[in-house]
C-alpha cells in the first residue's frame, strides 16, 4: 500500500475500548482530515472446550473482534471510505474444535461485512483466512489440520493474494 503512494498507520490499542477507538479516529481524521480505508484484523483465541470456557474467556474472544469491528463502524465516516476489510476465519464458517467463541465472532463479522456492503457507498468485505503458520498452533493442532488436509498459510503468504 505504502508502494502504492498510501499513507499507512498501524495501530495498536484494546480496540473493545469504544471510547479508545473513538479518540484514534477523531485524532486520524483530524491530522489527515480523511481515512481512506481501515483493515481490522484483531484477534484473540482461547481455545477450551465448550464446558471449560469462562464468560470472560468468550467475551475476550469475541469482543475483540465483534466489538471491535462496532467501534470502528461508529466512528467512520462511511461517506468517505473506499474500503472497510475485516480479517475473518474459516473457523466461523466450519468450526473448529475449542474455539466456539472464535468461530461465533468470524461468523459475526461476516454477517456485518455483508449489512455494509450493502448500505456503505465504499467495499466492504471479510476474508476468511486459513490458520497461520505463526507459532499459534500447537503441535496438536497442525496435526489435526494435517489429517483434514488443511495447510497452514505461511507468514508472507497472505500478501499476494
Amino acid at each position: 500500500m505504502r508502494r502504492a503512494g498510501a499513507t499507512v498507520r498501524y495501530v495498536q490499542l484494546d480496540v473493545r475500548d469504544g471510547e479508545a477507538v473513538a479518540r484514534l479516529l477523531d485524532g486520524l481524521y483530524l491530522e489527515y482530515g480523511r481515512i481512506d480505508g481501515v483493515i481490522h484484523g484483531a484477534g484473540v483465541i482461547e481455545d477450551r472446550r465448550v464446558e471449560d470456557k469462562t464468560t470472560e474467556s468468550f467475551d475476550r474472544v469475541y469482543g475483540t473482534k465483534v466489538d471491535g469491528a462496532l467501534a470502528l463502524v461508529r466512528g467512520l465516516r462511511p461517506e468517505e471510505l473506499k474500503f472497510f476489510v475485516l480479517f475473518c476465519s474459516v473457523a466461523g464458517r466450519f468450526g473448529n474444535a475449542g474455539q466456539c467463541d472464535y468461530a461465533a465472532a468470524n461468523e459475526t463479522l461476516d454477517a456485518l461485512a455483508l449489512q455494509l456492503d450493502r448500505v456503505w457507498p465504499g467495499r466492504v468485505v471479510s476474508i476468511n483466512w486459513g490458520p497461520w503458520n505463526t507459532g499459534m498452533a500447537s503441535a496438536g493442532i497442525q496435526e489435526r489440520f494435517a489429517a483434514r488436509g488443511v495447510q497452514l498459510v505461511p507468514p508472507g503468504g497472505g500478501r499476494p493474494a
